[in-house]
This record gives C-alpha cells, structure tokens and sequence, in this order.
C-alpha cells in the first residue's frame, strides 16, 4: 500500500528537469524556432529574451512596446526571492540577462540596440516599479550578427551530474571569457584540484543550509511545479518529474509542511543526490564586480547570459550555486566565507557556477512571450 513515506521518497528521487511529455501543451515550445515567421524586429528579439535564465526559472520580466522600434523592461514584483535575495540582486542578474539576449537576437536582423539602464532612475535596496531599462533599435547596414546568436536554443542551466573524468581546459575557460571582454568586472576561473575541492565543501554547505532554512524552504516550495499538467499550467519554476508526481499531488501527498521538514525522507534523499552533483564539479567559474550598485548588478547580468552562450558553444555545462552568496541573515556566515575563498577582497561576487561536462539536459519550461507583454 502506497503511504506517505513511500511517496516522499518517490519525491526524493524525482528531478528537477523540464520536460513534461507529449501530451497536452508543451512548456518548452518557445525553445524551438523562436521568432519564427515575426516581422517585427522587437517581438523577435522577445521571443529569444525569454529564454534567459533566471533564479528559480522565476522569468521576472514585463514588457511594453512604446513606438515602432522601443521597448522598455520591468520587473514584475510578484516573481522576486524576498527571503533568499532581500536586495533583488539574483533577480536582477536574471534581466540582465534578458536584456542580452534582446540584444544579441536583435543584432541578428541587423538591429543595433541601444541600451538605457534605469531610465527614471535606479532604484534601491530593492526594485520598484520603475522601467529597468529602455531598448531602442536602430538598423545597422552590413552590421555581423553577434556569433553567439546560435547558441541561445541550445543554451541550458544542467543540473545533472558531471562526469569526474573530464575536465573543461584553461584555453577552453579563457575563450568563454574573452566573451564578456570590456565587462566592468572580472570573470574568473578555477579547475585547480585543491580549489575546486574546496568550493565543492562551500557550495554544498551553503546548499544544506538552505535546506534546513525554514523561510528559505518555504519560498522555494513556491516554485515547484509537480508533474506534467502544474508544469504545463505554469510554466515557470522548478519542475518535479515522475510518472506519480502528479497524480500523488493530487492525492494530498507532498504537502508544503512534509518537504520544507530537513528530516523527512524526500529532504534526505534529495541531499544526497544534491551532494553528489555538488561533488561532481570539475571546475568553477565566478563574477565579481566593483561595486554593487543596480547598473552593475544588470552588467553583470549580462556578462553572465554571455558567459553561459559562450560555454554552450565549447560544449561545456554550467550550473550557478548561488546559496553561498545568497544575503540573508541565516546564510551570513558563509557568505563571509566565499569571499575569502573566492578572494574577493573589496570586490562583490555576483555570480559562482560550476562547470564540467555532463549528459544533455531538457530545456526549463517558459512562458509565452505574450504572457510578459504589458498592455
């Protein structure tokens, strides 16, 4: 007979992915021929920008078409991490990263687009509802298409397991960077053993202490999805996969209260296999910028989605481990800690991702690009 325990720990086994089968509607569409058919320049460039990532596939972006070539961007205030990032900073990484790809998408039809960050003024500690930034095309005659245009379908955040015996080179990692050249800040890099071992131990106790964070758990529970039909209703956050999740779901099982419990069966089993990805990183990548204000945090942002394309076109996997620099109280100490280990000094770490190589993974689920556009 089927019990709560034996349902929690089919939930432990289950994986984060995004493919949700064949029937019925598909919330990864929008990764397959984008944009085609679309006369207008701003919609095709949309229909790339929504295949950024973002914390939790959160997708936190709004959209208005203001004349014949402009667009401005918001952040819609419902889709933030006010617990794990009370500053917006993991949100704003994730327009960032949107605008670039706009951008790149837009460089494709022989766009230029000119970029305004905050165009009424940059908001702070958190985002409000002013405009992030205004985007304004302009044709560019013989303009070259930015390369890196044909890798954004193929572009993916792989959470598997990385294979311990291959490990991406420091010529590979260096051209991946030479991406983001004229970044404020630095993208910098580590396969060292010793190093790599050691930021292995830190994201991974960031990770648990996640875990056992209540508030933490309770956010993320937010963002589940559990089964093909939540998924496909949804679109967005982390998908739970199996063939009972769903119907489980329906039945009362994996309630909010059983998984956000550290001692459950599905939170122990879900911490080994989380262990085990942690300890399969060959290799770390990180971004740190000078200063912290919301200007750099979208640059980086940006340097990011680059980054990400960049390690796609050399077939290497990349995956943010982003706990550790996650600024809230419980997580304060550890935060501490990554800076010396990352010597950051008096720099601000935006972003720190393992990378290797591993088996393909399922494009997330994602919206519509209707479903951003602000009438």
């Amino acid at each position: 007979m089927l019990n709560r325990r034996h349902a929690l720990a089919l939930l432990g086994a289950a994986s984060f992915a995004a493919s949700c089968g064949s029937n019925g509607p598909d919330p990864a569409a929008a990764w397959r021929d984008p944009g085609a058919g679309i006369a207008d320049p701003r919609r095709f460039a949309l229909a790339h920008a929504i295949l950024a990532p973002s914390p939790h596939n959160t997708q936190p972006w709004l959209v208005e078409f203001d004349d014949a070539l402009g667009m401005t961007l918001y952040c819609d205030l419902e889709r933030r991490l006010p617990f794990t990032d009370p500053i917006d900073r993991q949100i704003t990484l994730g327009l960032g990263g949107f605008l670039e790809l706009y951008r790149i998408a837009a460089s494709h039809l022989g766009q230029f687009a000119e970029i305004t960050l905050f165009p009424e003024g940059a908001p702070s500690p958190r985002l409000d509802a002013r405009p992030i930034a205004h985007v304004a095309f302009s044709p560019v005659v013989n303009a070259a298409a930015d390369p890196l245009f044909a890798y954004i379908t193929a572009r993916r955040t792989n959470r598997n397991v990385y294979d311990l015996e291959r490990i991406p080179n420091d010529t590979l990692l260096l051209r991946a960077t030479a991406q983001v050249a004229g970044f404020l800040g630095a993208a910098q890099w580590t396969v060292e053993p010793t190093r790599v071992a050691a930021l292995r131990d830190l994201v991974w106790r960031a990770f648990e202490r996640e875990m056992q964070t209540e508030g933490a758990q309770r956010e993320t529970y937010r963002w589940l999805r559990f089964g093909r039909e939540q998924v496909a209703e949804h679109r967005d956050g982390l998908a739970i996969e199996g063939p009972m999740i769903g119907p489980l779901k329906a039945l009362g099982f994996f309630g909010e209260d059983d998984l956000i419990n550290p001692n459950s069966m599905a939170s122990e089993t879900a911490a080994r296999d989380w262990r085990a990805k942690a300890e399969s990183a060959t290799g770390f990548m990180w971004l740190a910028t000078p200063d912290d204000r919301p200007e750099t945090r979208l640059q980086a942002g940006m340097a990011y989605a680059r980054l990400n394309l960049a390690a796609t076109a050399f077939g290497i996997a990349m995956h943010p481990w982003s706990q550790a620099l996650q600024e809230y109280e419980e997580m304060a100490d550890l935060y501490a800690e990554a800076k010396r280990v990352l010597e950051a000094q008096d720099q601000v770490v935006q972003m720190l991702v393992r990378v290797g190589y591993a088996e393909a993974s399922a494009p997330s689920a994602r919206r519509d690009a209707d479903a951003v556009l602000r009438a």
